[in-house]
Formats: structure tokens, C-alpha cells, sequence
């Protein structure tokens, strides 16, 4: 085989994979259309927070187009957005007061639609959906951030665009929680979505994205996108969920992986080498120190915040690495010989005989995968969720 005729089947079937893990567009479409109706109702008549000028802003996969399908026919797909009053400020009342009141037109929108009350999180409010297809939704009650931090984050030379973005979120932990108080935890999910956007946009076809500036085509959801970037987290993630397959609750969560690897691109076009580039690369980006692995949109905030409670789970990330940069590399090597069977144990994703055939696949062998290391950690982290009877 060539090294050109090597290099189109390996980025072939990073490409092919990727499709596999991918959901259908009408999931995505269907997780946009939970949020608006959320964010009609508290816009509604009669609504609570209506007068503080509530907007909801998706966040997690569905926002940046990276969900795998589950692993587990029974299992959940994750929502998340937040809620920002955009007319309400954090001196204005306790974070204990905002938190109750989102909470209360939560319970009011679930019993609307014959839900089960909202179940409360530290942070957030959580939504079961019990309909065809599994998910739950977590919502976080925010205010804008106050001019300090916007200020804190300006020096610390994030752009305007994203530093204007921050908010200051309720969190049961916080030792003020209870007391009228600027001094709350910040954040920026709305920020850090713009600035993966901007990451994924390296892969975009520079002609498509000049017809979208200047205005002659639409622009497109980012989930909607399916640059290199996006497929190559999905694969991960995917990797992820089968190297914990016995210990879910150990795996590394979505947003660390997604943060890695957004950092780690470099714009590839092609998958196969977005891929090998950004599994080699992610670890330049984990710091040695808090933050292990901080929102580039606002630098003190730590999506590996659990790291410092707990030596087991950088140990558990760094091992999980090892055994991804291992399995893409080989899988990636120009003369490898490949079985199906490969794929399948690695990523649990069947090939058809027709993608083996055009990728030129050894036939299916009987393998055992190896039992990957995992140390033992008794928090449970975030990630798709098989359903309890």
C-alpha cells in the first residue's frame, strides 16, 4: 500500500467512525427545542423571573455538536444550559433566594408537562424527560459577572467578546450562600463556547466562511458543523467510555477532553491527522498545578477542580491517554495490519462489511481487550448516564 492509498484510509476511517458515533440531527434538534420551550415559559406571563430578563444558552455536546451515542441502549443523553437574568445582579439577593425562586418555576414547567419535580444539584436543577428517547436536563441559574471580573479577565488577556460573557453562578458550597453578597463563584460557559467555536472554525472551509461574513449563506448551528475537530473529540470521548466501561464514574469528564483537544488543534483538515496532532499534543495543556485545566475564557476556573481532592484521577486521566495515543497511533500506522475486530473492541462500534471492505480490513478475530488500569476514585463524574431501575 502506497503511504497516499495508507494516509485515505486512515482518515477514512477516522471518518467512517465518527459518522457511526454520531446522533441523529433530529436529537440535536430536538435538545434546541427543549430549551427554547424553557426559555418561553420563564419569559411567560405570570413567570417569576420574567422581569429579570432570563436567556437560556445551551452549553455541553448538544451546544458543540461532539455527543457520541451511549455505549448502553438505556442510557441517558445529558442537556445542560444556563440561565442568565440578564437584568439582575448578584447584590440584588442571597444565591440561596435565586436558586429557590428558578427552582419553583422549574417545578411549575415540570408539572405543565407531567414531568417529575426538578431534583436539585449543588449548582444546578436537574429535568427528567421520560419519553422516547432518555434525557435529563440541568439548568444553572446565573447573573451577569460584575465589572471586576470582567476587568480580572481582560488582564489576564482574554478578548472582550468572551470576557463580557462571564456570570457569577449559584453553588451550595460557596460559604456566602446564604448572605446579599457580590462575592459569588464566576464562570464562563457562554464565553468558552464562542472560543471553541472559534477552534473548530480552523477546520472550516475558508471559502463557506467568507460567503457567511459577507453574508451570503446562512450560517449554520455548530452542532450542525462536523469539522475535524468535533469528530475527533467524539472519538475520544468514545475511546473514553469503553477504556471505563466497567467504572463510568471514574472516566474523565467531556469537558476536559474537549478543552484538551480544542487546545491541542491546530486546524487539520483531515481527520487522521487532526487526531494523531491533537492526542500527542494534549498533555502540553495540562498544568502541572491548579488549574489543571483551565477555561481558557476565564483562566482561574478549573474543569479538573476534583484533581486536587483526589491523586486517583489525573492518574486515571494519564493512564486513559496512554492507551488513546497508543490505539490512535497504531491504528494509524501505514503498513498495520488491521482487523475489524480492532475497531470493534476499542470503540464497540461495528463495522458494515462494506467499510471494512473499502478500508481493507482483516475479517473479524476473537479478541479479548485488556482490562485497562483504573485507580479507584468514589466520586462519580459527569458523562452519559446508564438509567436505574
Amino acid at each position: 500500500m502506497s503511504m497516499s492509498a495508507s494516509r485515505a484510509r486512515s482518515n477514512a476511517l477516522w471518518t467512517i467512525l465518527s459518522d457511526a458515533l454520531d446522533i441523529p440531527r433530529s436529537l440535536y434538534e430536538q435538545a434546541v427545542a427543549r430549551h427554547k420551550s424553557f426559555g418561553r415559559w420563564l419569559c411567560r406571563p405570570g413567570s417569576a423571573l420574567a422581569d429579570f430578563g432570563p436567556r437560556v444558552h445551551a452549553q455541553g455536546g448538544f451546544r458543540y455538536g461532539t455527543v457520541v451515542k451511549p455505549i448502553h441502549t438505556d442510557a441517558e443523553y445529558d442537556l445542560d444550559n444556563v440561565v442568565v437574568l440578564e437584568k439582575l445582579h448578584a447584590v440584588s439577593l442571597t444565591q440561596a433566594d435565586l436558586k429557590q425562586r428558578f427552582g419553583a418555576e422549574m417545578a411549575e414547567y415540570a408539572a405543565a408537562h407531567g414531568m417529575q419535580p426538578p431534583t436539585e444539584k449543588k449548582r444546578c436543577w436537574r429535568l427528567q424527560y421520560r419519553d422516547e428517547v432518555g434525557f435529563h436536563l440541568d439548568s444553572l441559574p446565573c447573573v451577569p459577572a460584575g465589572a471586576a471580573i470582567q476587568e480580572t479577565l481582560r488582564r489576564a488577556r482574554v478578548p472582550e467578546s468572551w470576557a463580557t460573557r462571564a456570570v457569577a453562578i449559584t453553588d451550595q458550597r460557596h460559604p456566602q450562600y446564604l448572605v446579599i453578597t457580590q462575592d459569588w463563584f464566576t464562570s464562563n460557559p457562554r464565553g468558552f463556547a464562542r472560543w471553541f467555536e472559534s477552534r473548530a472554525s480552523l477546520g472550516r472551509d475558508a471559502a463557506l466562511l467568507e460567503q457567511i461574513r459577507m453574508g451570503t449563506v446562512e450560517p449554520v448551528p455548530a452542532y450542525e458543523w462536523k469539522t475535524p475537530l468535533q469528530r475527533c473529540i467524539q472519538i475520544l470521548k468514545r475511546h473514553r467510555d469503553v477504556h471505563f466501561v466497567r467504572a463510568p464514574t471514574l472516566a474523565p469528564i467531556s469537558m476536559i477532553i474537549t478543552n484538551l483537544a480544542a487546545q491541542a488543534y491546530q486546524g487539520e483538515t483531515d481527520v487522521s491527522d487532526a487526531l494523531l496532532g491533537i492526542v500527542r499534543r494534549m498533555p502540553n495543556f495540562v498544568r502541572a498545578a491548579a488549574p489543571f485545566v483551565p477555561n481558557p475564557t476565564h483562566p482561574a476556573e478549573d474543569y479538573a477542580d476534583k484533581w486536587a481532592h483526589d491523586a486517583r484521577l489525573p492518574q486515571n486521566f494519564s493512564a486513559w491517554h496512554q492507551q488513546a495515543l497508543a490505539d490512535v497511533e497504531r491504528l494509524s500506522e501505514p503498513l498495520a495490519h488491521i482487523e475489524s475486530a480492532d475497531i470493534e473492541r476499542r470503540f464497540r462500534v461495528p463495522l458494515m462489511a462494506a467499510d471494512a471492505s473499502r478500508l481493507a480490513l482483516g475479517a473479524p478475530a476473537v479478541a479479548v481487550a485488556p482490562a485497562p488500569r483504573i485507580v479507584s476514585a468514589p466520586a462519580p463524574w459527569g458523562g452519559v448516564t446508564p438509567r436505574r431501575p
